[in-house]
C-alpha cells in the first residue's frame, strides 16, 4: 500500500482566537499528528514603532519571515525529523501536520506547503480580553509586576497600532482560508467541523469510502 501524503493543515487567527486549543483538540482526535507553532520561530512583540512601520509599508504578510519554519515544515513533509527551536524536542514525520500560523496561507514561504487553511474568526476586543486573562493567569509563575508590565505593554500597543495590525493580518488570513470558523463557539463544535473537512480531503476521488 502506498504511503499517504502528509496533509498540512494551517490554523490562523489573532492571538487569543483559540488556535492552540483547537489544534490540541484536533490533534488528539486525529492521532498521528505533528504540531508546529509560529510563535516558536519568531516573536511578534509590542513595539509600537515596529508595528507602525509594518502597517505603513502596506502590512504585507511576506515581510514577516520565518525561514526555519518553512524548512522544518518541508522536512516533515518529506518524511524527515526536526527539532523544535524553543526546546529542541524531536518531531518526526506524521500523517498530519497542524501548523499554528496567524497569517494562514497568505505568507508565500509557507503558503505553498499548506494543503488546507482554517481561520478562526474572533472580534479584536474579544481576542484582547482573552490574551489579558491568559496573562493574568500567569501571575503565580512570573509575578504580579511582570504580568502587569506585560498587560500594560499589550494594551498600549493595541491602542496605538496593534488593532490595525491584527485586522490586517486577519484580512489576509481569512481571504486565503478554505474554512472560516466562528471562534466564539465552543471548541468541541469547531473540532467536529475541522475533522469533517479533513475527512473530505482524505476521501478518495469519486466519493468512495
Amino acid at each position: 500500500m502506498a504511503t499517504r501524503k502528509t496533509l498540512v493543515v494551517a490554523v490562523s487567527g489573532p492571538s487569543g482566537a483559540g488556535k492552540t486549543s483547537l489544534i490540541e483538540a484536533a490533534a488528539g482526535r486525529l492521532g498521528d499528528t505533528a504540531r508546529l507553532h509560529f510563535d516558536h520561530y519568531i516573536t511578534l512583540g509590542n513595539d509600537i514603532g515596529e508595528i507602525t512601520a509594518w502597517l505603513e509599508a502596506g502590512g504585507d504578510p511576506d515581510r514577516v519571515a520565518t525561514p526555519q519554519l518553512a524548512s522544518d515544515l518541508q522536512r516533515l513533509i518529506d518524511g524527515g525529523w526536526i527539532e523544535r527551536p524553543h526546546d529542541r524536542s524531536p518531531v518526526g514525520p506524521a500523517e498530519f501536520v497542524i501548523l499554528e500560523e496567524p497569517f494562514g496561507r497568505s505568507r508565500t514561504e509557507v503558503g505553498t506547503l499548506i494543503d488546507f487553511a482554517v481561520h478562526l474568526d474572533v472580534p479584536p476586543d474579544v481576542a484582547l480580553a482573552r490574551r489579558t486573562l491568559r496573562l493574568l493567569g500567569e501571575r503565580p509563575e512570573i509575578g504580579d509586576a511582570a504580568v502587569l508590565g506585560e498587560v500594560e505593554g499589550q494594551l498600549r500597543a493595541f491602542l496605538a497600532a496593534g488593532r490595525e495590525a491584527y485586522l490586517a493580518a486577519d484580512r489576509a488570513a481569512r481571504a486565503a482560508a478554505d474554512l472560516v470558523l466562528d471562534g466564539m463557539r465552543p471548541v468541541e463544535g469547531l473540532v467536529e467541523e475541522l475533522l469533517a473537512a479533513i475527512a473530505d480531503l482524505r476521501r478518495p476521488a469519486g466519493g468512495g469510502e
